[in-house]
C-alpha cells in the first residue's frame, strides 16, 4: 500500500501545471454539467498580456471534455460566447486590458460564458461566471549592468525588476521616458540624463555628500513598494575639461591641491578650474591611483571665405536677316517669267561670358587661451596626471573663385556669327592663418 501511495504521488507531481480558479466558481447548468476555466500559469495576468484559456466540461456521470487549443481538447469554441469585464476574447485567448495605473492585489478578471446563438452569432443561455485573479507586484529591485564607472559625470545603465505574487518577474531598462513610466524616482547625487535618459552622476563632486550616490525607485501604483541603490564614488576617470570659445580662447586660472579621503581611503587631487571671463567654476576630484585630467582652452576656427559667383553666359547671336526678292522679265515672245530669290544675311556675333567673382579670403583662427596652474607642493609628484593645453583655432578656407560665364553662340546666317568669348574665372580666396597657442604656466604656491 505504501508503494502504491508513493507511485500516485509521483504521478501527480509529473502532471503539467494548469492554473484554474476554485471549483466553487464553476456553475452547473440544467442538464447537470459543470464548467471550469483553465488558464496558462506561465503568463502574467497583467495589462497588455494575452492569456490562453480553456473550458473543461464535466457531466454528472463523470464524463469530461475540453476545448481545443490550450486545453488540448476537441470541443469547438464556436458553441460559446465569452464576455470579459476588463478585456476581450478571441480564438481561445483573453486580451487583458484593464487599468495599468491601479494596484491589482485582490482584484480579478470576471469571465461570463454563454451558449452562442447560431443566428447572427449573439449570446444565448448563460452557463457560468468565473473570476481569474490578476497578478500584482510584491516588490521591486533596481538593476545595473555589471561594473560601471563611479566618477562624477559618468553614465550608469539601469533598470527596475518587478516581482509578482507568483514569483515571476519582469525587467524594464532605461531609457526612462520610454520604459520606466511605471516608477517614480528620488535622487541624491544623480539625475536622469537629458541626452540618453539613463542615470548620470552629477558633474560637481562638491555637491555630493560623503562620496555617496543614492537612487530610490517607487512603484507608481503603490508607493510603499520601493528599492534603493547606494554606491560610493571612487573618482577613477580620465576627466576632460574642454572649454571652447567663439573667438580667442578663454583664459583659465587653475588651482590644484591634494587631500586624503578617509571614506574611500584614497589620495584625491582637488582641481578647480576658474573661467574669470564668464565667472564659471568647474570642480574635479581625481583619484591619484588610476585617474587623470586633461584641461584645454580652444580658440575658435576661422570662418571660411564665401565662394565667388559664377559669371553669366553671354547671349546668343541673332540669326541673319532673311529677305525675298521677286524679279519679273519679259521674254522675246512677249511672255513674262517671274523669279523669286531668298537671301539670308550674316548671323550676329554671340555675347562674351561674364567674368566669375573672386572668392573671399578665410578668417584667421582664434588664439588659444592663456592658462595658469597654481599647485601646492604636495601635488608635485602627481603633476603628470594634470595635462593642460592651449589649442589655437584653424584658419578658415578661402572661398572658391567663380567660373567665368560661357560665351554666347554665334547666330546662324550667311555666314554664321562668331561665338562670344568665355569670361575669366575669378581668383580663389586665401586661406586664413591659424591662431597661435596661448601660454601655459605652472606655478607652485605655499598653502
Amino acid at each position: 500500500m505504501k508503494l502504491l501511495i508513493m507511485l500516485l504521488v509521483s504521478l501527480a507531481l509529473c502532471l503539467p501545471a494548469i492554473a484554474q480558479s476554485s471549483v466553487k466558481n464553476a456553475k452547473k447548468d440544467t442538464v447537470n454539467q459543470e464548467y471550469l476555466i483553465q488558464y496558462d500559469p506561465g503568463i502574467l495576468r497583467v495589462k497588455g498580456n494575452s492569456l490562453p484559456i480553456g473550458i473543461i466540461t464535466t457531466s454528472n456521470k463523470g464524463q469530461r471534455s475540453q476545448t481545443e487549443g490550450f486545453s488540448n481538447g476537441t470541443d469547438s469554441w464556436s458553441k460559446y460566447k465569452i464576455d470579459v469585464d476588463s478585456g476581450s476574447y478571441s480564438n481561445g485567448k483573453i486580451k487583458i486590458k484593464g487599468s495599468g495605473s491601479q494596484y491589482k492585489k485582490g482584484d480579478s478578471i470576471t469571465v461570463n460564458v454563454y451558449t452562442k446563438k447560431w443566428f447572427l452569432g449573439g449570446r444565448g443561455k448563460w452557463l457560468f461566471t468565473q473570476k481569474i485573479p490578476y497578478n500584482y507586484e510584491t516588490s521591486i529591485q533596481i538593476l545595473t549592468t555589471g561594473n560601471f564607472s563611479k566618477a562624477p559625470g559618468d553614465h550608469v545603465m539601469f533598470g527596475v525588476r518587478k516581482y509578482f505574487d507568483n514569483k515571476m518577474f519582469v525587467d524594464k531598462w532605461a531609457p526612462v521616458k520610454k520604459n520606466l513610466k511605471d516608477f517614480g524616482f528620488q535622487f541624491n547625487g544623480v539625475h536622469i540624463s537629458k541626452s540618453k535618459s539613463d542615470l548620470k552622476i552629477d558633474n560637481d563632486p562638491t555637491k555630493i555628500s560623503n562620496d555617496k550616490i543614492q537612487l530610490t525607485a517607487l512603484l507608481a501604483k503603490n508607493t510603499t513598494i520601493t528599492d534603493t541603490l547606494n554606491f560610493l564614488l571612487d573618482y577613477i576617470a580620465n576627466y576632460q575639461c574642454i572649454i571652447r570659445s567663439n573667438g580667442r580662447g578663454q583664459d583659465l586660472n587653475i588651482t590644484a591641491d591634494i587631500y586624503h579621503d578617509s571614506i574611500i581611503n584614497a589620495q584625491l587631487l582637488k582641481i578647480r578650474v576658474n573661467n574669470d571671463v564668464y565667472h564659471k567654476t568647474y570642480n574635479y576630484w581625481v583619484n591619484t591611483n588610476g585617474g587623470s585630467i586633461a584641461i584645454s582652452s580652444i580658440g575658435a576656427n576661422g570662418s571660411d571665405g564665401l565662394n565667388g559667383t559664377d559669371g553669366l553666359a553671354g547671349a546668343s547671336g541673332s540669326p541673319g536677316t532673311v529677305s525675298v526678292n521677286v524679279e519679273t522679265t519679259t521674254n522675246s515672245d512677249g511672255t513674262t517669267t517671274t523669279t523669286t530669290n531668298t537671301v539670308t544675311g550674316a548671323g550676329g556675333d554671340g555675347g562674351n561670358g561674364q567674368d566669375g567673382g573672386n572668392g573671399q579670403d578665410g578668417d584667421a583662427g582664434g588664439n588659444g587661451g592663456n592658462i595658469i596652474v597654481n599647485y601646492s607642493p604636495a601635488v608635485t609628484p602627481f603633476l603628470s596626471l594634470i595635462k593642460v593645453s592651449s589649442i589655437p583655432g584653424k584658419g578658415g578656407s578661402g572661398g572658391r573663385g567663380g567660373q567665368g560665364g560661357a560665351g554666347g553662340t554665334g547666330g546662324s546666317g550667311n555666314p554664321n556669327g562668331n561665338n562670344g568669348l568665355k569670361g575669366q574665372d575669378g581668383r580663389s580666396g586665401w586661406d586664413g592663418p591659424d591662431g597661435q597657442m596661448g601660454t601655459v604656466t605652472f606655478r607652485m604656491f605655499n598653502p
